[in-house]
């Protein structure tokens, strides 16, 4: 029982306190793509979650490994970039057998959903943090699930912007980091940190 609250305790933890976009800013560009089509939100953050599941069960073990020696902080990113290659692969060929209808729209979701810094973060911060096994999974879905999380919320709110008399100036993207920064500020004092003095 204690390892089914530990995973569900990173998986909130990653979803709502530590949220890849909110306290880190990571996979921000993809952010603004996929505010422009709510459609793909749901996919994306399947095949994200997918990817990085897969990527941190194969990952934990090598990891341990890599840890002891004395480089480390080169290794392990190096190692998990293979990794996410080797998913890629994998997933990209199982999908294009199993679901070839479901293909055109997968694929290109999947390179994207591999390849970003999102995925890698998701992978590397509970290295970093030198979680077990559990809690890598657990902060791995988290982390995907808040990335959507995010995307909902900022295209929320963007939308609201479109209706407010914005300055020429800040139009378009500067409004929009102007807006998750703000968003990041709430998110930050929601969760009760103190800003540094």
């Amino acid at each position: 029982m204690t390892y089914i609250a530990q995973f569900f305790s990173m998986m909130l933890t990653a979803l709502f306190i530590e949220n890849i976009i909110f306290t880190r800013a990571v996979g921000t560009s993809w952010l603004f793509y996929l505010v422009k089509r709510p459609k793909e939100i749901i996919r994306y953050t399947l095949v994200l979650a997918a990817v990085v599941t897969l990527s941190g069960a194969i990952g934990y073990p090598v990891r341990g490994l890599i840890h002891d020696t004395q480089y480390r902080h080169v290794l392990v990113p190096v190692m998990y970039i293979g990794i996410l290659a080797l998913v890629y692969i994998v997933v990209y060929f199982f999908v294009k057998k199993v679901l070839p209808g479901q293909f055109e729209h997968f694929g290109m979701n999947l390179g994207v959903g591999v390849f970003n810094c999102a995925a890698l973060g998701s992978l590397l911060i509970p290295a970093g943090a030198r979680l077990d096994f559990i809690s890598t999974i657990g902060y791995g879905i988290g982390m995907s699930f808040g990335f959507g999380f995010a995307v909902v919320i900022m295209g929320y709110g963007l939308t609201r912007l479109e209706y407010c008399h914005v300055p020429k100036a800040f139009r378009g993207v500067p409004i929009a980091l102007i807006y998750l920064g703000l968003l990041s500020l709430a998110f930050y004092g929601l969760v009760g940190h103190q800003l540094p003095t």
